[in-house]
């Protein structure tokens, strides 16, 4: 008798909580992106800042940029017009079949590389890769 109450607790369980048994759907950079595209064309600093791990690695050169302050202060020469431009016709390209990794190749050397950070894409870094 015990054994069918406590079946029968369980499949009740089961059915009230159907979310609780499921895994959430492990992210995608085809989910991601059309977000972070839209951020930047929007010019939303804010949104796209959440969507960036600091420090952030820049090309040859550059300074990282260890902070959020110091990101918002170099948005405008890290998303210029022609970035902009590339970035609303981009496609999320993966580094290699079994990486998680992907990047935005815009013009002959820019490529912005994003990769899963604590469960969620964020950008990690901007190469020239001319340089």
């Amino acid at each position: 008798m015990k054994t069918a109450l406590l079946i029968l607790l369980t499949c009740l369980c089961l059915c009230q909580f159907p979310a609780a048994a499921q895994k959430p759907a492990a992210p995608t950079p085809e989910a991601f992106w059309p977000k972070f595209q839209s951020a930047v064309a929007k010019g939303d600093k804010q949104a796209v800042a959440a969507m960036v791990k600091l420090p952030l690695t820049m090309p040859y050169g550059v300074k990282t940029i260890r902070t959020k302050a110091q990101f918002l202060q170099s948005y405008a020469k890290i998303f210029d017009a022609e970035t902009k431009k590339c970035f609303a016709a981009a496609r999320p390209e993966r580094e290699d079949n079994k990486s998680k990794k992907f990047y935005i190749g815009c013009g002959e050397a820019m490529m912005y590389w994003f990769d899963l950070v604590g469960g969620e894409y964020k950008l990690v870094a901007v190469d020239n890769i001319n340089e």
